[in-house]
């Protein structure tokens, strides 16, 4: 596990990717990430289909529908005559429902390269007000860099939360490792296929959050 101290000296070697940097936001064993404003949240399903198959492509996007922005609380304010406390009304905010799940992004584009390696974890402050973050899908990959999109879950029985875009709402934590047999991540993952950061920037769109099981080597046809 990479110290803070350990962390800048492999950014300035290039092995560890945060774009952008704040240092505020690096702690002594991890770096903390922020909140994009792009979520996509389960639809409700038509009467006679409750089946959804993760293997495929138009399953997950008639599960995941369109990509949704987040709120200003100004204007959500002027509908339902609701404020927040500690929230500005500038803010733009997600409303997670009780017991609800939903897919979003981190505004950081971050990583390890060569030799090194990444977990998410939630930030403990939002486990005990019932937010979980990545459940137990964290892991990242030798040269996986890219905003990392989050499984967030709302575990109250009965409240739902707002989320607020561009505050910490996980960790991330490398690791170095001895190095690895085949290529890096991007020649063959499912959810990057550059190295370019600027390639990255660029291209990333909402929809590089929804999950491709259907392009598992499982999936794959035989040869």
């Amino acid at each position: 596990m990479l110290s803070d101290k350990a962390i800048l000296r492999y950014m300035q070697q290039n092995k560890i990717i945060i774009h952008p940097f704040v240092l505020q936001n690096l702690s002594s064993t991890s770096y903390d990430v922020t909140l994009g404003p792009y979520y996509y949240r389960e639809t409700d399903p038509e009467p006679g289909r409750g089946i959804f198959n993760p293997y495929s492509k138009s399953d997950v996007e008639r599960i995941w529908g369109e990509p949704q922005e987040a709120e200003q609380l100004r204007s959500y304010s002027q509908r339902t005559g609701i404020t927040l406390d500690n929230v500005s009304l500038d803010d733009r905010i997600i409303w997670v429902k009780p017991q609800e799940t939903i897919l979003a992004a981190t505004m950081e584009f971050i990583g390890g390269r060569e030799t090194v390696t990444t977990m998410m974890k939630a930030r403990s402050s939002l486990g005990r007000n019932f937010i979980e973050v990545c459940k137990c899908a964290g892991w990242g990959d030798v040269g996986y860099v890219n905003r990392w999109t989050m499984e967030i879950t709302n575990n109250s029985r009965y409240y739902s939360i707002p989320l607020i875009v561009g505050r910490r709402i996980a960790q991330i934590i490398f690791f170095d490792t001895e190095g690895i047999i085949g290529g890096s991540y991007e020649t063959s993952g499912k959810y990057q296929t550059s190295s370019d950061l600027g390639q990255l920037i660029s291209k990333w769109s909402p929809s590089d959050m929804l999950p491709k099981m259907y392009k598992d080597r499982e999936c794959l046809p035989k040869k």
